[in-house]
């Protein structure tokens, strides 16, 4: 063998085992920050065993009814850590994470729409949480609010949708497909990050969508340290499933108060979406027969984190209504 091919050969070994021990490093230093963190950020509320693993569930004040906070697609606890506070100030309010999501561990059933809502009847059960219930659902948390109330009508005494999904978005708009498989292939490439402790090691790279400090730390706990991005593609899949004519009902003289956002998204230029969606949200104050609509001026989709009095108002109006 040549000088040159020797050479080459040790320079190869040696670039492989460097390779190897900064990999080695590499991961061992992911997996130390993703036990600080888990350390340094353990669940706000309870966890309830719901049929063999356990759901995060964060309750606050007292009273009744009590406030059901749901969260959008993809989405937990936090999203509503500008309104549960406020709220605890005059009535019981709880909040939860999804199995799968935040604290809660995976389910074993299919995501669908039907078994969310029954897991979270299933979570309020067993944690002893009574009804009557006000149901506020954002995005795609109010397609299972309705299906909650739609299973569980004498446990239901109001809801508050906040620029909530409809379930014709997808036959009306299917284009948006297209970017739900964008998100999803993005999130397979986060997914691997996270569990080889990347995100663990900077936690500031992951944005801050407008949560104050302390949710904003567990908001970056949870997306750096658990499998919330397996959960994350696993919901986003079943999603346009979730969402058809055949599985949601109207509310009959249920009291139904709607936010919609104001403002459209910065990054979209999409008119017909903005006017498809305009549509369907005064579809949704429809659903019954004691209804308002609230145009959120000053808001995108996430009216809780951008107008959060809006939210609150609305939440204790129903509560006072009681």
């Amino acid at each position: 063998m040549s000088t040159f091919w020797k050479w080459t050969k040790k320079m190869l070994t040696g670039l492989l085992i460097l390779i190897l021990g900064l990999s080695a490093l590499t991961y061992a230093a992911g997996m130390y920050a993703k036990s600080k963190l888990t350390r340094e950020n353990l669940p706000s509320g309870q966890l309830t065993d719901v049929g063999g693993y356990t759901m995060h569930l964060y309750c606050m004040g007292e009273g009744s009814p009590t406030v059901i906070l749901e969260a959008g697609l993809n989405d937990f606890h936090v999203s509503w850590s500008k309104v549960q506070a406020e709220i605890a100030k005059d009535a019981r309010v709880c909040s939860y994470d999804r199995a799968g999501l935040g604290w809660s561990e995976a389910s074993p059933h299919p995501r669908t729409s039907a078994v969310m809502a029954e897991e979270l009847h299933t979570l309020l059960t067993n944690s002893g949480i009574e009804g009557p219930y006000i149901l506020v659902g954002h995005s795609f948390g109010g397609i299972i609010v309705r299906l909650f109330a739609q299973s569980y009508p004498d446990e239901v005494a109001g809801m508050v949708l906040v620029d909530s999904a409809h379930e014709e978005q997808v036959s009306r708009m299917p284009h948006l497909k297209d970017s739900a498989d964008e998100f999803i292939g993005q999130f397979r490439t986060l997914s691997a990050m996270s569990s080889f402790g990347l995100m663990a090691i900077s936690p500031a790279t992951i944005p801050n969508r407008g949560f104050p400090d302390e949710a904003y730390k567990q908001y970056q706990a949870v997306l750096a340290t658990t499998n919330y991005f397996n959960a994350s593609i696993a919901e986003s899949t079943a999603f346009y499933s979730n969402i058809s004519p055949t599985n949601t009902s109207e509310l009959g003289d249920l009291p139904l108060i709607v936010l919609s956002h104001g403002l459209p998204d910065p990054g979209s230029d999409d008119d017909v979406f903005e006017q498809e969606w305009t549509k369907m949200q005064s579809e949704l104050a429809n659903l019954s027969s004691n209804s308002r609509q609230i145009i959120a001026a000053q808001s995108g989709h996430y009216i809780q984190l951008d107008e959060p009095n809006l939210v609150i108002d609305a939440i204790r109006e129903l509560v006072e209504s009681k």
